[in-house]
């Protein structure tokens, strides 16, 4: 465990090395100010007691005050510079922790995002990257100012007698226990209830953002998704209820050793002072490092027992999703891909599936069945089928983004599990039917398609022409570089539907990929703007590689090959002639259109 937390903690350390070292020497100072205060109780004591003897004040009595309030002026004014210097040096870790953890999440296999198990390990992970990265405050602010003030104390309390401190390590064993108990219970009830909690966070949302407030109204869903979050709520709330309660009582019961043991020490003083064998002053000051003493002692067995136990399994649980970060991987975190050529097998050439079966992490059925499918340069293939049918998997086989399949999809000849996933990436221009909608600039949004070329206007504005954007364009108050949303600005803009298809259209085109895929390209867009996109299609996909995925026949007239998927299998795979004449699903679907088609 120590040899994970000086890891973490020296990643901490390192980003920050000044500060951090400026926060160590801080601590002391603040521990010797705590000494000053008891020890100026002591003078103040014995200044009193000697000028009753004389029967006058002498003017040295303010000297201790004085030292008194100076000592209060540092050591009671401390909390605010001290969550400071913690922010100091630790702000630039936690940046860290979390850059890396985003970047792990990025490196990770989209097929394990379609597996529960893991999702809720990783939003187990994603929810405590704070309580990560708290295990260097932990470690060297309450534990070093503890450590301190022990070691401060002890050497005061030695002086006059050693048995006092034996008595305190034996209290501190009962302390150990019941925080062990606690920190275990406590993190295995996050783990167990973690799906609750995510389940109630979930409904929450639905009941508060912006996105779903028109179907809660409509459809008068309220008190439905109110149920169902309070029923995970409370299914999550009572058992940590439980467990609060419980680990309350048992932390009152060593709370109440360490009272019992201290007030008897603070008697067993008085009664050394009544019999003349201990100093007023001595005793002041004797059973003030005593409470300091028990006070230090019960936070350091706090810290090493719960608090950084508790820290520590959390960066366990960290450690188990990224991996221990060394400097080398912190690093790598800075290179750029962006750079990384696309052309590592050549221009496009084929894209072959040889017996390509896959099934979702959790699924009883596979999505794809014993696939045999080529894809060709230069052809357009329309993909159609009903939903569920395999459509939108095979896309996301072919680009490379599910990778746990069985079978070889080979792109000119070459696996692509062999591959730079970057590089394989740069090959596809890609329309997704769950596409994402940024709370970007217009440009921006269509920019994402290829990043380097952003700041590329002729570019952008050719891919703003094939996506027929100037229309919208023309209506927003900032043009091209109007913010798209109202998520985060009351200057950004809602759009329809229709217009993101579009938008998502022109993102696919950026950066002239080989290859086009577009996954329902008119789903959100009415027959009248269909039309003017088949027509605009022909001469925009003109020599070159498209898979265009939908259920409706719209693209399909002017395909080169038309595969209909069922169940995970192609059916049917031939040109519209061909397949009308088979008289089979196509020609089912067909005629069941061809009223919105002729």
């Amino acid at each position: 465990m120590f040899k994970r937390i000086l890891h973490f903690s020296k990643i901490t350390i390192s980003a920050s090395p000044l500060f951090f070292t400026l926060n160590m020497i801080f601590l002391f100072v603040i521990a010797l100010s705590q000494l000053g205060i008891t020890f100026s109780f002591k003078l103040a004591t014995d200044t009193i007691l000697e000028s009753q003897t004389v029967g006058h004040v002498s003017y040295q009595i303010a000297l201790p005050i004085l030292f008194f309030f100076l000592m209060i002026c540092i050591a009671g004014n401390t909390g605010n510079f001290e969550q400071m210097m913690i922010t100091a040096y630790s702000h630039k870790a936690k940046q860290i922790f979390a850059k890396y953890f985003l970047h792990k999440s990025y490196q990770t296999k989209q097929d394990a995002f379609y597996d529960h198990t893991f999702y809720d390990q990783y939003t187990f992970v994603k929810n405590n990257i704070e309580n990560t990265s708290n295990i260097t405050v932990t470690l060297f602010n309450k534990l070093t100012l503890s450590i301190y003030r022990l070691l401060l104390a002890v050497v005061a309390i030695s002086y006059f007698n050693p048995l006092i401190v034996v008595g305190m390590l034996l209290l501190s064993f009962v302390m150990i226990g019941v925080n062990r108990y606690v920190v275990k219970k406590r993190v295995a009830l996050q783990e167990t209830y973690v799906k609750d909690e995510r389940h109630a966070k979930y409904y929450q949302e639905l009941l508060s953002s912006r996105a779903h407030a028109k179907e809660l109204r409509i459809f008068k869903l309220q008190d439905t998704f109110l149920n169902k979050w309070e029923t995970s709520y409370t299914h999550y709330m009572k058992a940590k209820y439980a467990f609060e309660v419980k680990a309350t009582w048992l932390s009152h019961l060593s709370s109440f050793l360490q009272v019992l043991i201290t007030y008897s020490l603070t008697l067993y003083f008085l009664y050394l002072v009544q019999k003349g064998e201990l100093q007023v002053g001595d005793f002041v000051f004797l059973n003030g490092m005593m409470f300091s003493l028990t006070g230090a002692l019960s936070s350091i067995l706090t810290v090493l027992t719960k608090d950084l136990a508790e820290n520590d399994l959390y960066v366990q649980k960290y450690e188990a999703f990224t991996g221990t970060p060394t400097k080398k991987q912190l690093n790598a975190m800075h290179e750029t891909t962006s750079q990384m050529k696309s052309d590592i097998v050549g221009p496009f050439h084929t894209l072959a599936f040889q017996h390509v079966s896959y099934c979702y992490p959790g699924a009883s059925d596979y999505a794809v069945k014993d696939l045999n499918f080529t894809l060709r340069q230069g052809e357009v293939i329309s993909l159609l089928g009903y939903n569920g049918s395999g459509k939108s998997s095979l896309s996301k086989l072919m680009s490379g983004l599910l990778e746990d399949y069985e079978g070889q999809i080979l792109l000119n000849g070459t696996d692509i599990k062999t591959l730079p996933q970057e590089a394989l990436y740069r090959y596809f221009g890609i329309g997704f039917q769950d596409f994402a909608r940024y709370s970007l600039s217009l440009k921006e949004n269509v920019g994402v398609g290829m990043i380097e070329a952003l700041d590329d206007d002729v570019a952008i504005q050719k891919v703003i022409q094939k996506g027929n954007l100037e229309s919208i364009i023309d209506h927003l108050p900032n043009g091209l570089h109007t913010l798209l949303g109202k998520e985060y600005s009351k200057e950004g803009q809602d759009l329809s539907g229709g217009q993101w298809q579009r938008i998502i259209l022109s993102r696919a085109y950026m950066g002239e990929p080989d290859l086009l895929i577009l996954d329902e390209p008119t789903a959100s867009i009415d027959p009248l703007e269909e039309m003017r996109l088949l027509g605009q299609f022909k001469n925009i996909v003109q020599g070159k590689t498209a898979l265009l995925i939908s259920h409706r026949i719209g693209f399909a007239r002017m395909a080169d090959r038309i595969c209909i998927m069922e169940n995970g299998h192609i059916v049917e795979d031939g040109t519209h002639d061909t397949l009308l004449q088979l008289k089979g699903n196509y020609y089912t679907l067909f005629m069941a259109q061809q009223e919105l088609y002729k």
